[in-house]
């Protein structure tokens, strides 16, 4: 069985990227703590409870966690980890541009890559990456586990991005800065110097306001 974790746009969003890619990605179930027996694109919601009692079965199961927010697909993936015939494959959506030569972009388990990302050339990434739609990733950039980039970001070439980071919608990171784990990036912001301290930062330039 396939499932996905989450029922929000996100989840839709990678609903709609599988549908693309192949009819083998074919999703049977949304999970959610509410809404049981409704349905999202004619696809059951289930609880977190049903979900738990079908995947005791030991049978073989797909589990894409779409969500945007890192801290939470990071609880959800520390949860189910130790279920050995859980499988959390990584998808690109057919419209993404990236270099295919061997090595030169390593994606890691479960990340998801939307439609109309650019991602250049020698790029690596963590566990549960999620690029939304429309980001432009520079050269020589790596990007941590959990962290998401939202639609339209922009990282240039030669970034270090750290564990559980969120860049907002339309935010810029330029070259050859970096920035630490558990940090917020809001929508439209430039980051223009590294960030060594979490936290939240706005504007242009970037600036921590919590």
């Amino acid at each position: 069985m396939n499932f996905i974790i989450g029922a929000a746009g996100f989840a839709k969003e990678v609903e709609w990227l599988l549908n693309e890619i192949n009819i083998d990605y074919v999703i049977h179930y949304f999970v959610a703590k509410e809404n049981k027996g409704s349905k999202i694109n004619g696809i059951e919601i289930i609880t977190d409870e049903d979900f738990e009692i079908i995947i005791r079965e030991g049978n073989q199961h797909n589990v894409f966690i779409s969500m945007s927010i890192p801290a939470i697909k990071n609880k959800v993936f520390k949860k189910l980890e130790k279920q050995s015939h859980l499988q959390f494959p990584t998808v690109i959506h057919p419209s993404v541009i990236f270099d295919k030569r061997e090595g030169k972009v390593m994606l890691g388990q479960g990340n998801i890559v939307c439609a109309g990302n650019i991602l250049e050339t020698n790029i690596r990434t963590g566990k549960f990456v999620h690029f939304n739609m429309g980001c432009t990733v520079g050269h020589d950039t790596i990007v941590g586990d959990y962290s998401t980039i939202s639609p339209g970001a922009n990282i240039s070439g030669n970034v270090i991005i750290g564990k559980n980071v969120f860049i907002g919608a339309g935010a810029v990171v330029i070259e050859k800065t970096n920035i630490c784990d558990d940090v917020v990036i809001g929508a439209g912001a430039v980051v223009v110097k590294s960030i060594t301290v979490p936290g939240t930062y706005v504007g242009v330039p970037a600036k921590k306001i919590k």
